[in-house]
């Protein structure tokens, strides 16, 4: 979720006229895992809640967690974002478009991925009645690809590169502007949502995985290199529309893709298998990120057009200053409130009596505080 930042960030400094290799390296080196590394979590939660609370219960979960904030962003963060860009002159679409027409015209925008994931979870949710051993036999599967890394990543590749096959460039890529799903694009993610919903359903797979870590961090540098390599290829004027080049670039970007995915988890259940409070906070705050992070960029832009600042530096004040008010708002108005509560369920404000009890009984372990509360210590 954070990554999104940065990302989106690149994009609309790389739309509104400072193109160039940076952006694109940013946006490739992100994508490589950040969406398949997105849905794979979708997946697993979602076969985590089918298995505690059923499916009438998931889907009422979903509901709340996703499509009301899906409708809530439709009505009212994207005709913000859209209205800001009208009246600065900021460009906020891919095809470097201005907006244009009314700031409540539907169309999906940035929140594609609720909406794609909302697809996908009604699917899963339909099949899980329907084939209830779907699991168990993609588990089978996985598991027989996990244990032997090298011919388990082309055996992932190849239905991933298949998926891929009908798009013009490496990615997955969405039309922002209509609600009609792409076959392909939904299929691609569909693999990796059934991943995260196998490796719930089959935890040893996650012990394979951590097992195998450093080897799938290995394959993953390791494809990287001639992966970007093919995909300047693909982009060159003299071989981006050769059909071997095409296959190439998206066979090695899969492996690439699905080797970074495995590590990642991998390493996560390898390293991050215990609690870490300021992970969590973030955690529960990158949902608001995600949401609210665009309406806030295209004003700041705007700013920075009339200076005379550099592209780097703009880069990073627009993340940063895009990241800082989102956590603001987050901490002001969002965690203990109605909105944070539909996102992320209720959270509990520490009451000021509890933090000053705690910081007192630490102030006595360091030996700073040895008087009982009102009692009168010696003069200095």
């Amino acid at each position: 979720m954070l990554l999104l930042v940065p990302v989106h960030a690149a994009s609309l400094l790389s739309a509104n006229g400072h193109k160039g290799a940076w952006a694109v390296a940013i946006y490739w080196f992100v994508h490589v895992f950040r969406l398949p590394l997105f849905f794979s979590m979708s997946g697993f939660f979602l076969a985590l809640l089918v298995s505690k609370r059923g499916v009438r219960q998931t889907a009422r979960n979903r509901t709340l967690r996703i499509a009301l904030p899906l409708v809530a962003g439709l009505l009212v963060l994207i005709p913000l974002m859209v209205a800001a860009s009208q009246h600065t002159g900021v460009i906020v679409a891919g095809d470097g478009k201005p907006s244009a027409g009314s700031p409540f015209a539907p169309q999906p925008s940035f929140l594609w991925f609720l909406w794609y994931l909302l697809i996908l979870d009604g699917v899963a949710m339909a099949t899980w009645l329907l084939v209830p051993g779907l699991l168990r036999r993609a588990g089978a599967a996985i598991g027989a690809g996990l244990a032997r890394p090298f011919p388990g990543l082309v055996l992932l590749a190849i239905p991933t590169t298949i998926a891929l096959w009908p798009q013009l460039s490496w990615t997955a890529a969405t039309e922002s502007t209509t609600f009609i799903p792409s076959p392909s694009v939904l299929a691609y993610y569909a693999l990796f949502f059934g991943l995260g919903a196998t490796l719930c359903a089959h935890r040893y797979l996650l012990v394979a995985a951590a097992r195998n870590a450093w080897r799938w961090l290995a394959c993953a540098l390791a494809a990287t290199v001639p992966a970007a390599l093919l995909f300047a290829l693909h982009n060159s004027p003299g071989y981006g529309s050769s059909p071997l080049i095409h296959g190439a670039a998206l066979l090695v970007y899969a492996v690439a893709t699905w080797a970074s995915l495995l590590a990642l988890i991998g390493l996560a259940t390898r390293y991050l298998n215990r609690s870490h409070p300021r992970l969590r906070y973030l955690a529960d705050a990158s949902y608001w990120i995600y949401l609210s992070h665009m309406p806030l960029m295209v004003p700041v832009l705007a700013l920075l057009a009339i200076t005379s600042l550099g592209v780097p530096l703009q880069f990073t004040i627009v993340t940063a200053s895009a990241l800082a008010l989102s956590l603001l708002t987050y901490a002001l108005c969002v965690r203990y409130g109605s909105i944070g509560r539909v996102l992320n369920g209720p959270r509990r404000r520490p009451a000021r009596a509890e933090s000053h009890s705690k910081i007192a009984s630490g102030l006595r372990r360091r030996g700073r505080l040895t008087q009982p509360a009102g009692a009168a210590g010696p003069r200095a």
